[in-house]
């Protein structure tokens, strides 16, 4: 045991001569049980989690049946990153006390750890029912079902949070996220001009608000936003790519290569930065440049089939290696079989290479996906014909 931790022992210990504030009917023992579990607490305060779990062991030595010896030793477990500990203390005190607030609280976000998120719910439910009024339950258990993709029941949890306490910056944050996801992004909108109201200086706020603003295509009000973000120069690296999508979204391709450029510079291995990049490059004919992306984004990401798709299609576009370019798209097609223009482009690096056969079997497939597709209609058209006269 270090200095500092031997000190904090001894301090905590004279605790326990100090009972003169309890009532001469309460017995030693007691006395004794509750000053353990207050020096407990203390230790945990001074982040001294060892000697907290030493107190409440000797708490709980003398009363096996110490609700709260067994929930401040699960706090100390906690902190100090042992969840499964910290789980099986709370639920220890709940079998004694079934009825005391925050033990449900406690236990759920310990499981939270854990990614136990049903049994999560069902915690934060049970402290709601014992305390309808703890505002953290609400809180968590909402976004706890944000990540169980449930955002109906999660924007109800953040609007009796808000019922209760209607200046909750965070309440209105996470009901943000929640309808942004659901796809309701004017309502998210809403309640990221609510948070900034509450806090202007909320710059994750300016950043999500922005990507709502870009899924309605206001564009020009989006990079608006990141470059708030921007201008603080706070680390929120992904705004330079978001502001890149957004960049696109106007035409302005140039800004966009450069947006991603600095996205990549913050994250290198990101696949999507590249691949934006390389759209934006062969937009703006540098054939080159996109190639070297879309091979870089493929590298970083070999599942993704729109990147072999996009890489194949542009070196036939180029008139570059079509046996490359058909090694691509095959790869493409494995990965994604239901896409039909992955098989128009197949088609025609085929009939590039008078391989006229396989072309028509790659329309027929395009044809079979989509009837009404009448550009696989022309093209077979002109695989049937090249294939009589070859």
């Amino acid at each position: 045991m270090d200095i500092r931790k031997k000190t904090t022992l001894i301090l905590s210990m004279l605790i326990l001569f100090s009972c003169s504030g309890y009532a001469k009917n309460v017995s030693r023992k007691d006395r004794t049980v509750a000053n353990y579990i207050e020096s407990a607490k203390q230790s945990i305060q001074d982040k001294q989690f060892e000697n907290a779990i030493e107190f409440c062991n000797k708490a709980l030595q003398l009363n096996p049946e110490s609700v709260e010896a067994y929930n401040q030793r699960g706090n100390a477990y906690y902190n100090e990153g042992k969840y499964k500990e910290a789980i099986n203390d709370y639920s220890k005190a709940i079998e004694i006390n079934p009825n005391k607030e925050n033990l449900y609280y406690n236990r759920g976000t310990a499981k939270s750890h854990l990614q136990a998120y049903d049994e999560v719910i069902e915690d934060y439910t049970k402290e709601i029912e014992i305390n309808n009024k703890n505002t953290n339950a609400y809180l968590n258990r909402g976004t706890t079902e944000v990540v169980l993709k449930n955002y109906d029941a999660a924007i109800e949890d953040f609007n009796k949070l808000i019922e209760l306490d209607p200046k909750n910056e965070q309440a209105y944050f996470n009901r943000a996220l929640a309808n942004r996801l659901k796809g309701d992004y004017k309502a998210s909108i809403e309640d990221y001009n609510e948070v900034l109201s509450l806090n202007p200086k909320n710059y994750e706020a300016y950043l999500n608000r922005g990507v709502a603003q870009y899924y309605l295509k206001n564009y020009e009000s989006a990079i608006n936003d990141y470059n708030k973000v921007i201008e603080q120069n706070i680390g929120l690296k992904k705004v330079y790519y978001n502001r890149g999508l957004a960049d696109f979204g106007l035409k302005k391709y140039e800004n966009a290569i450069l947006d991603f450029t600095k996205a990549i510079e913050y994250n290198p291995k990101n696949d999507l930065a590249y691949y934006n990049r390389g759209l934006a490059q062969e937009i703006t004919n540098h054939y080159k440049a996109a190639l070297e992306d879309y091979s870089k984004a493929i590298e970083l990401n070999p599942k993704s089939a729109g990147y072999y798709a996009k890489r194949g299609a542009l070196i036939s576009k180029t008139d570059g290696d079509l046996h490359k370019a058909l090694d691509d798209m095959d790869t493409a097609i494995k990965k994604d079989s239901k896409d039909t223009d992955k098989y128009l482009t197949r088609g025609i690096i085929y009939c590039k290479l008078n391989m006229y056969l396989p072309a028509i079997d790659d329309f027929n497939i395009a044809l079979k996906l989509n009837k009404n597709n009448h550009y696989a209609a022309e093209l077979r058209t002109y695989a049937i014909k090249s294939l009589t006269n070859y």
